[in-house]
């Protein structure tokens, strides 16, 4: 896969610091452009002249840095209006190949589990999202939030075979440029939606998952990740993916908007959005 574009708004008086040296791990990988953006919310500024100055300056010096990374179009913005808004219109104009997202901004409030600009990106946006996750020390100082590092030092792809999880698939092969050191596939026969199933049907669901399993491991092998693991099991979907992240710690999850299950009429379904809000982890959400 080759990444085209990546369009990361970011928030220079909360976590945007927090979150360049993850922008510039993503950089590294190989984007041909990149469009920074931070938008002023009308809602909480009076529009001061010298602010707007303070955040280009801002802003052109993070552009320096992504440059450094290999990135030769590097674009700025700062805009006025209502962020996801803003961030959504750009994402439908020209439509990027990742959107790159800190899990807060501004407001920083730990008790949260998103925050809200983010949220309504997550449940409108029809691009690709990374949500870097923030974590909060205390409410609203910037200097108390913190980011993992090693974005993709260790990856957890959720798969259940439907179209959004395998679109997942050249994501995972782009990020194997950052050698990563395991991947774990993932997949959970998920007992919801197997109560009426008999044993033998279950066993034959687990026989066919086995093989789809085997077949992504030998592709993802090939891309040089050193090694490469298959969990297969059976329970409850949302709880055992957070029982495998306790124990394997992934660095990022990498998983559909929506399984085969989900509402047509819904951009995510209800195992991604448990998932991105209750996850330690970064989380690509692929659409």
């Amino acid at each position: 896969m080759k990444m085209k574009s990546m369009l990361v708004p970011l928030e220079i008086h909360g976590a945007g610091a927090v979150m360049v040296p993850a922008v510039e791990e993503i950089a590294r990988l190989g984007i041909e452009r990149a469009d920074l953006l931070y938008v002023i919310n009308i809602r909480e500024t009076a529009g001061d002249p010298g602010l707007y100055t303070h955040d280009q300056e801002v802003m052109n010096e993070w552009k320096n840095r992504i440059q450094a990374c290999g990135v030769k179009d590097v674009n700025v913005e700062v805009a006025k209006g209502i962020p996801w808004i803003e961030i959504l219109e750009r994402a439908e104009g020209k439509l990027p190949s990742l959107i790159v997202m800190g899990s807060h901004g501004r407001s920083l409030i730990p008790r949260m589990l998103l925050g809200s600009t983010t949220e309504s990106v997550l449940h409108h946006v029809t691009a690709p999202l990374l949500v870097l996750r923030l974590t909060i020390m205390k409410s609203g100082d910037p200097d108390t939030c913190t980011i993992r590092q090693g974005l993709f030092r260790r990856v957890l792809y959720l798969t259940d075979f439907s179209g959004p999880a395998e679109r997942c698939i050249p994501f995972i092969e782009w990020l194997a440029g950052a050698k990563p050191e395991q991947l774990v596939i993932m997949h959970v026969q998920d007992t919801r939606r197997l109560w009426t199933a008999t044993q033998k049907q279950i066993a034959e669901f687990n026989h066919k998952d086995a093989g789809r399993l085997a077949e992504l491991k030998k592709r993802f092998e090939s891309t040089g990740i050193p090694q490469v693991v298959t969990e297969l099991v059976t329970g409850n979907a949302i709880d055992e993916i957070l029982a495998v992240e306790d124990s394997f710690a992934p660095t990022i999850i990498v998983m559909g908007a929506k399984g085969r299950t989900s509402s047509v009429s819904s951009l995510l379904g209800g195992v991604t959005e448990a998932i991105v809000h209750r996850a330690k982890a970064h989380v690509l959400v692929a659409r």
